[in-house]
């Protein structure tokens, strides 16, 4: 079984048709988030967050 370090845990809430994530700071300093920033979504062998520059 492959052995992944959890860095985290989020919420996820619906609103209408759409769900929303909140990320938890730790992981937001992680990726060198702010606000208005955009995200992507990439699969590689997994599910990959990125932020787009």
């Amino acid at each position: 079984m492959d052995k992944k370090k959890l860095l985290d845990v989020a919420h996820i809430s619906s609103r209408g048709s759409s769900f929303r994530i909140t990320l938890p700071r730790k992981i937001v300093e992680r990726l060198g988030l702010k606000a208005d920033d955009i995200i992507a979504f990439y699969e590689d062998d997994g599910i990959k967050i990125d932020k787009i520059q």
